[in-house]
This record gives structure tokens, C-alpha cells and sequence, in this order.
């Protein structure tokens, strides 16, 4: 089977060789001013790669990125570095799987806070020297949007639309193909082992638990290398266990009224079989098999969860649940983060909570040193 050593040996797509830096600006509502960076945005990471399977990458503007503008994309900044700490963040975000317009850029709130040099009390130097950000293949959404969706998607149906969008066509284990594909291109710029923290927000939580916490080949990913292992895992209003979310009970009485969308967005992105549903839930993964993993440096040894007790669309109790197995896990440190707050959307959409539980999970490695 393929690993690491074969990054350097990546096929690039043709359209990714094309992929320049540029100037850019982003914004968060807690900043009063637009942000410079320098950005190369929707790289492919496949060749014939649909509108969803590409990444972004965005850098702090100094005197040395604003140098690059115009060049090639050829490597992350430092990535030669032998420094202990990790100096990337790379990001998956949310949509239930289901949304083509929650995209790569959700995370640009939280770029303009870590390279807005400066907006917190005692803040120094961008404590990172990239932020990348996944996008992934979703699922049809091929029937009524949901009352909790206030501006919901146009739907999709594969059949009746005669397959005019792929990028809305995906069924397990598509989704977590692209964020390998998309970990395995940044792999051949330079992400290495222990260079980055791996966020995930909503499913793009389940995204990345089940891309570290399982070989490719358990998801019938064989062809597919495994990809370099983060410095920690954090893991943000994720979705853990699917079957739960599935079942008035598993939702509990605060949020069993989403029982029927879950079901519905779930059977779409999983197939309709919810016995195999256990099998890709993270927090059914088995804590041995996860320990193993560590032991081989496949897997970090430290995972951040965090959720707003607010939280309108995701139960508190699947933090619990995935808590209840990584609490197994050998030579694991887990660690509840205390940053989130407000509704579902609020650490994307102002940037700051993503950020300021980037800050806490780099100072937890260091402590670990």
C-alpha cells in the first residue's frame, strides 16, 4: 500500500500546475478593516477534478510572500523547516454533507484574525505560515429543504437533472477520497508529519477524524497514501456518531425534532443502510485499532472537541459520545475546548472561535514538549 514517502512522487493535476499565488484581502465582523493575504485559491487536487474538488491555500502578506505573487504554487512557506511546532492549519468545513455553497472560503474569517497581525491582547507574529482549506464532492439534496434551512440550496437530483453537477453527486466514501486527495496534494508541497493541526467543523469534524483515525484502506481506499499525520485533531460541533443522529433518542429531546433531516441527509451522503453507518462513525472507531495508529505515527496524539452549548442543529451528546471512545484510546490526550459559543455557524462565520482555538491547541503542544 502507498504512504508517505509517495508525496514526493504526486500526480499533479494539470490545471493545479497552473495555480498562482495572489493578493487577496478577508474579513471577519469582529475586525474593523479587510485583511491582506496573499491566496492561491481552488488548486484541483484530481485531475478531471468537478467545481468541489480543489483546496485553498492563503498566506500572511509580508515582504517574502508578497514576492511570490504571480509565481507558481510550488510549496508551502517553510516547508524545509525543521521546527518541533506546527506551522500549518488545515481546514474542512461543514454543510451537512449536502451544501455546494459552504465552501473553502468559510474560512477566511478566521485567516484575517491570524494574520491581521495583532488583534488580541499580547498577540505577536501569525502564529501559523499557511492556512489551507478543503473542498469536497457533496451529496444530493434531492427533496424538500428542511424548515431549519432559512436559505437552503436549490435542490439537486442526480437523476432528474441528468447529472449536470458531479460536485453535488457524492456517496461514501467519496467525501473522505477528496480530503486524502486534497491532504495528499499539500503532502507534495510540503506538509509533513507533525507540521500542521487538522480542524474540522460539523461534518468536516467526521471528515477529518475518519481520514487520521482510519487507513485509507478501511474505507476501500487502498490506492490512496496515508496522509501525513497532524500535530493534533480538533474537532468543532463535529459529527461523530451517525446512527445517533438518526433517532429521536440518539438526539435526545433538545434536538429530536431534526430527526427526519438527518435521516434524509445522512442516507444520502451513507446509503440507506444504517447498519454500515457504525462502521465510518468515529465515535464507534475502535480505541485499540485508534492506539495502534498512534504508536505508528498515523495518528496525533492529541484532539481538541469543541462545541457551543447553543448550538441549534447538533446535540451535545455527540461530543460525548466521541469523548466516551477517544477516552479509551492509549496515549491519547483529549481535551475539551471552552471557545465556542452562540448557534451551529457562528465560529465559521466570525472567525475568531476557530482562531482562538488554534492559539489553545498550539499552546497545549508546547506543553506536551
Amino acid at each position: 500500500m502507498p504512504n508517505r514517502a509517495d508525496f514526493a512522487d504526486f500526480t499533479w493535476p494539470q490545471d493545479a500546475r497552473q495555480a498562482l499565488w495572489q493578493p487577496a484581502e478577508v474579513a471577519s465582523p469582529h475586525l474593523d478593516r479587510r485583511i491582506p493575504v496573499i491566496a492561491a485559491k481552488d488548486i484541483p487536487y484530481i485531475p478531471n477534478a468537478n467545481r468541489l474538488q480543489n483546496l485553498s491555500i492563503y498566506l500572511p502578506r509580508t515582504p517574502q510572500t508578497a514576492a511570490l505573487i504571480g509565481t507558481p504554487v510550488t510549496s508551502l512557506p517553510e516547508a524545509d523547516s525543521r521546527a518541533r511546532h506546527p506551522r500549518y492549519l488545515v481546514h474542512v468545513h461543514g454543510g451537512a454533507w449536502r451544501d455546494p455553497r459552504l465552501t473553502s472560503a468559510s474560512i477566511e474569517p478566521a485567516v484575517a484574525h491570524a494574520f491581521s497581525g495583532g488583534v488580541l491582547p499580547g498577540e505577536g507574529p501569525a502564529p501559523v505560515t499557511a492556512i489551507a482549506s478543503l473542498n469536497y464532492t457533496v451529496s444530493q439534496m434531492n427533496y424538500p429543504a428542511p424548515t431549519v434551512m432559512a436559505d437552503p440550496p436549490v435542490p439537486y437530483d442526480a437523476i432528474k437533472d441528468n447529472h449536470t453537477d458531479l460536485a453535488r453527486e457524492a456517496v461514501h466514501p467519496q467525501h473522505v477520497s477528496d480530503v486524502l486527495h486534497g491532504l495528499a496534494l499539500l503532502g507534495s508541497l510540503g506538509l509533513a508529519d507533525g507540521s500542521y493541526v487538522l480542524s474540522g467543523h460539523s461534518c468536516g469534524a467526521c471528515l477529518a477524524f475518519q481520514s487520521i483515525l482510519q487507513p485509507p484502506r478501511h474505507y476501500g481506499l487502498d490506492h490512496l497514501p496515508e496522509p501525513p499525520c497532524p500535530a493534533a485533531l480538533l474537532g468543532l460541533s463535529g459529527l461523530y456518531d451517525l446512527p445517533a443522529l438518526a433517532t429521536a433518542d440518539g438526539l435526545g429531546a433538545s434536538h429530536a425534532h431534526l430527526r427526519d433531516d438527518y435521516e434524509k441527509f445522512l442516507s444520502r451522503a451513507f446509503g440507506t443502510d444504517k447498519d454500515a453507518w457504525p462502521d465510518v462513525s468515529p465515535a464507534s472507531f475502535d480505541p485499540a485499532s485508534i492506539a495502534g495508529r498512534i504508536r505508528e505515527g498515523n495518528a496525533p496524539r492529541l484532539v481538541v472537541l469543541d462545541q457551543s452549548t447553543e448550538d441549534q442543529l447538533v446535540p451535545m451528546n455527540q461530543r460525548e459520545r466521541v469523548t466516551a471512545t477517544l477516552a479509551k484510546v492509549a496515549g491519547l490526550r483529549l481535551t475539551q475546548g471552552q471557545r465556542l459559543t452562540g448557534h451551529h455557524a457562528a465560529p465559521w462565520e466570525e472567525g475568531i472561535m476557530i482562531y482562538q482555538s488554534l492559539l489553545d491547541t498550539l499552546q497545549l503542544l508546547r506543553e506536551d514538549r
